[in-house]
């Protein structure tokens, strides 16, 4: 192994070798070394066992850069090598080379390692993200993390948001979540793009079942002769619960001697109990009488296993109703409005819909379920009288 101390002088001296390259080391700087080929090319490079493992940088080439800069690099490489080894080489390599992977490979990965093993609904969610990759990020799925700028995120975040400002925002945060994956992975060390982009203002919706729609939809849900509809919106509009909750609810959570239902996974993750009226218990105890041994309430042959997500059928209930711009969330809303109609405390409405808030939430915890289920009630007559019917009237009806 041929060694020299380097300088401009003794490197351009060098000989071109006839078949294979040449190597050259430097007598003042561990590990830096010069590499000429047949063709007469020179370039510097870094070269040590770490670990016992060769490990090889290329600097850069001789006609570029001064011996100077060269063992600048070197003596850099020596440094982070130094401080890893006397961390008992603990966390990562600091010389690991690191393959930088694209967007398209990390939203595979957060897919299959995050929503699959963390989402609530994964089939769900799994369709929604790359519905939205497909549709939006589709010329970046080959793009490597680090060639994502800001300014790219903010243009297109800009551009969608002028038709669409909410799709828009869910698909900012998609990209912040695809880098804090991939740092948290380690898969990616440098800035998240979407990091410090404004969101659109989301004005909040206010949609709730009025005074007058009520009749139409308890007619129409007396004529319904899809039990499995008419019984999830009843008790949506019942429970105040939210859509995936209704559709998962599982008998084992269910007290129907004690009108209780527990939620144990709901959206933010803070388990809270469903008093339930007279009407849900009626619906859920008819229900169990039908369904035989399975665990759901609704039970399918989707891959879940139970009832997802009666889009279309809620579009054919409200067409007949003759209901236009009401979503299934707004039953949940419909609940709340109406308690608050019928003067119930903000506290109360708050514990009857699990919702949690920082300022309220320990009131709603020392809560007794008693007042929320009065408060369910007197808005559940509340919305009797407004739709003209009785629970009789409503339960009576053709079941198939």
């Amino acid at each position: 192994m041929a060694r020299l101390n380097f300088t401009k002088r003794s490197i351009e001296a060098l000989p071109t070798p006839k078949l294979a390259r040449k190597i050259y080391y430097d007598t003042a700087t561990r590990g830096l070394g010069v590499k000429v080929q047949p063709s007469g090319h020179k370039s510097f490079f870094w070269f040590r066992k770490v670990q016992g493992y060769p490990t090889w940088r290329t600097i850069g080439a001789c006609d570029e850069l001064s011996v100077e800069q060269a063992r600048t690099r070197a003596s850099e490489f020596n440094t982070k090598l130094g401080d890893w080894k006397s961390k008992n080489y603990e966390g990562p390599a600091p010389l690991e080379r690191q393959r930088e992977p694209t967007l398209g490979e990390v939203l595979e990965d957060y897919i299959e390692r995050h929503l699959k093993a963390h989402a609530k609904n994964p089939d769900r969610a799994i369709g929604g993200t790359r519905s939205g990759f497909n549709l939006y990020f589709a010329s970046w799925r080959d793009r490597k993390l680090g060639s994502i700028r800001r300014t790219d995120v903010r243009e297109l975040h800009a551009k969608i948001g002028e038709e669409h400002r909410i799709t828009a925002n869910r698909l900012l945060q998609l990209v912040k979540a695809l880098y804090n994956f991939a740092t948290k992975q380690e898969l990616w060390r440098g800035e998240n793009p979407a990091r410090g982009i404004s969101l659109f203002h989301e004005p909040s919706r206010a949609r709730f079942l009025q005074p007058e729609e009520l009749p139409k939809l308890f007619q129409a849900l007396g004529r319904e002769k899809n039990l499995d509809l008419r019984d999830f919106v009843l008790l949506a509009l019942f429970t105040g619960a939210r859509r995936g909750d209704v559709l998962a609810l599982r008998w084992e959570q269910l007290d129907l001697k004690r009108g209780l239902w527990t939620i144990p996974e709901p959206k933010n993750d803070v388990p809270y109990t469903v008093p339930l009226i007279d009407e849900a218990v009626e619906i859920l105890k008819e229900r169990r009488g039908r369904n035989g041994d399975s665990p759901w309430v609704f039970p399918a042959t989707s891959r879940s296993g139970h009832l997802e997500d009666p889009k279309r059928a809620w579009k054919r209930l409200l067409r007949r109703a003759g209901i236009t711009g009401l979503r299934i969330h707004d039953l949940r809303r419909t609940l709340g409005s109406w308690e608050a109609g019928a003067g119930v405390s903000l506290p109360i409405i708050g514990k009857s819909l699990g919702h949690k808030s920082s300022g309220a939430t320990q009131v709603y915890a020392r809560l007794h379920v008693d007042p929320v289920r009065n408060a369910i009630n007197a808005a559940t007559r509340a919305m009797f009288a407004a739709g003209k019917t009785t629970k009789q009237k409503l339960l009576a009806a053709p079941r198939g």
